[in-house]
């Protein structure tokens, strides 16, 4: 999947405004949204404020919870993010600070060169998803994409038990 996308947030105070950062690969909602999810489980512990600032300090070629400091690099001056991604590497492969977030307007997003704008709601641990025109899709919760943690059994009270015997 070579999908285009952006992940981002919304301002409070201006709606209609997009900050966001470029993820070149893997830009469908299928691979998005579980990533999104396991890097705010596993990288920022559930802080969806960490999620959003750790999204938008780079752009991306892919995000992936998986990726450790030892990731092979695909091209010259790559960064690997533990826990995040791969950040996208800069022209000519030499480390320099990141590209000014991209700003837009949603109703100009059909001018961008993407797919999905995902944009991450920091006071309901949800993400917002948007096609390539800007128009709204669905909101999603970033906990319904975790695996859910097994429920332990119930133990029976002793005296139940005993009861049960009887």
């Amino acid at each position: 999947m070579s999908s285009h996308c952006y992940v981002g947030v919304i301002e409070p105070d201006q709606p209609h405004l997009a900050h966001a950062r470029a993820v070149l690969i893997d830009g469908h909602p299928s691979v998005v949204l579980p990533a999104l999810a396991a890097i705010w489980a596993g990288h920022t512990h559930y802080d969806t404020r960490a999620l959003a600032a750790a999204v938008l300090a780079c752009d991306w070629e892919y995000l992936d919870p998986r990726i450790t400091a030892d990731s092979r690099r695909a091209l010259p001056g790559q960064h690997p993010v533990p826990g995040v991604g791969m950040s996208l590497a800069p022209t000519g492969g030499m480390p320099a600070a990141p590209e000014p977030l991209t700003v837009f307007p949603l109703s100009h997003a059909r001018h961008l060169d993407v797919e999905w704008i995902y944009l991450i709601d920091a006071d309901t641990a949800t993400v917002a998803v948007h096609t390539d025109d800007g128009s709204p899709v669905a909101r999603y919760a970033l906990s319904g994409f975790l695996p859910h943690p097994a429920v332990p059994r119930r133990a029976e009270p002793a005296s139940a038990a005993a009861g049960a015997t009887r």
